[in-house]
């Protein structure tokens, strides 16, 4: 009985610490937003994709 106590708390526990990083990971991204990249970027980007997938 003790046993499927602790192993609930435990997965309980973790579900929320799963929660809390989402959270986090949100406020982050919000907080520090990435900067768009530019033109030469996303062409070597799609170049080094495409080089990729033929071979």
């Amino acid at each position: 009985m003790m046993l499927w106590v602790i192993v609930i708390l435990l997965v309980l526990i973790m579900l929320d610490v799963v929660r809390l990083h989402k959270k986090v990971d949100r406020l982050t991204e919000f907080l520090n937003p990435q900067i768009p990249p530019t033109k030469e970027e996303i062409e070597s980007m799609l170049n080094t994709e495409s080089t990729s997938v033929e071979k």
